[in-house]
């Protein structure tokens, strides 16, 4: 499925399925915030910090529950696409900042949110 965006540009769609469209349905439900479609048109980058947000919201590791404590649902929904994507890795798992290697996890996400946490994926 193509579509032409806003400039003018054509942009191929590129569904996802499990855990991470799960979680994002159900944050755009609870927040009224376009996740899912947003997601299908996304640069690999942004994919990536998105995947890796996600993760970190549904099964978050002992270092981030400090950091999305006090994260509203909608406030964590709207800080997915207006933050740079580096910029919410380096928040989330500094390992994970360098743009190249993020865009590698924009594709599919991983099998599931735990596996985000693995230092050797």
């Amino acid at each position: 499925m193509h579509e032409a965006s806003q400039t003018g540009t054509i942009e191929r769609s590129r569904p996802f399925d499990g855990w991470a469209f799960e979680a994002a349905c159900d944050l755009e439900r609870r927040t009224s915030v376009p996740i899912v479609s947003r997601l299908f048109r996304a640069s690999d980058l942004r994919r990536g910090a998105v995947f890796l947000a996600l993760a970190a919201w549904c099964a978050p590791h002992s270092q981030q529950r400090p950091l999305l404590a006090g994260v509203t649902e909608a406030e964590f929904a709207s800080w997915l696409f207006l933050e740079d994507p580096a910029e919410i890795a380096e928040v989330l798992d500094s390992r994970r900042s360098d743009p190249r290697s993020l865009a590698l996890f924009g594709q599919e996400p991983l099998a599931r949110p735990e596996q985000y946490q693995n230092p050797f994926v």
